[in-house]
C-alpha cells in the first residue's frame, strides 16, 4: 500500500510540471499545495528509512517546482 502511495505521487507532480509549463500557476499552486500535504501526511506516518528518503527527495522537487512557480510570477 506504501509503494502504491508513492506511485500515485508521481502523476500528481506531473501535473504540476505540466501546469507550471502552460503557465497555469494558479491550478499548479493549488495541486502542489495538496501533494505537498499528501507527502507531510506519509512522512508522519511511515517509519522505515527508507520510505522517508523517498519522501523527502519528493518533499525537495516539490520545493524546487514552488521556487519556479514564484518566479514565473
Amino acid at each position: 500500500m506504501y509503494n502504491e502511495q508513492i506511485q500515485n505521487l508521481k502523476p500528481k507532480i506531473q501535473q504540476i510540471i505540466d501546469l507550471i509549463v502552460t503557465k497555469n500557476t494558479i491550478n499548479a499552486t493549488l495541486l502542489l499545495s495538496e501533494v505537498n500535504d499528501e507527502i507531510e501526511e506519509l512522512i508522519d506516518l511511515t517509519a522505515e528509512n527508507e520510505g522517508l528518503i523517498e519522501l523527502s527527495k519528493y518533499q525537495m522537487l516539490l520545493k524546487h517546482l514552488q521556487n519556479k512557480i514564484k518566479n514565473e510570477q
